[in-house]
């Protein structure tokens, strides 16, 4: 995995709102400082200044989430219907998605 760096811009994943009036969302955000304490345990915090389209916001500790999916039960007998229509699965699959209030390295396009 890259380092994070200061001045490198990433992936801020907004929370979103309970009611769903806001989704949850990639926002262009800029590293502002590199925990060293955090990447001593292996786990990746950072402070942001996210870009938002209304304005910007300062978060001092934000922590590293790759997004990967979660696996389930091996012996799946539904494993080819795993993320459809669904996003989980009975087996304990869970399809892979960025937690809110967590940053990512954007996706090469």
């Amino acid at each position: 995995m890259q380092s994070p760096t200061v001045g490198r811009i990433v992936h801020y994943v907004s929370y979103g709102t309970p009611g769903g009036e806001y989704a949850k969302e990639c926002r262009a955000a800029i590293v502002t400082e590199v925990s060293p304490e955090g990447n001593a345990k292996g786990s990746n915090f950072v402070g942001l200044c996210v870009l938002n389209p209304t304005g910007q916001f300062f978060n001092r500790s934000v922590e590293y989430d790759d997004g990967t999916e979660q696996a389930g039960d091996p012996n799946c007998p539904d494993a080819a219907a795993h993320g459809n229509p669904f996003r989980y699965c009975a087996c304990g699959w869970l399809e892979g998605e960025h937690k809110g209030g967590t940053w990512h390295w954007p996706e090469r396009a």
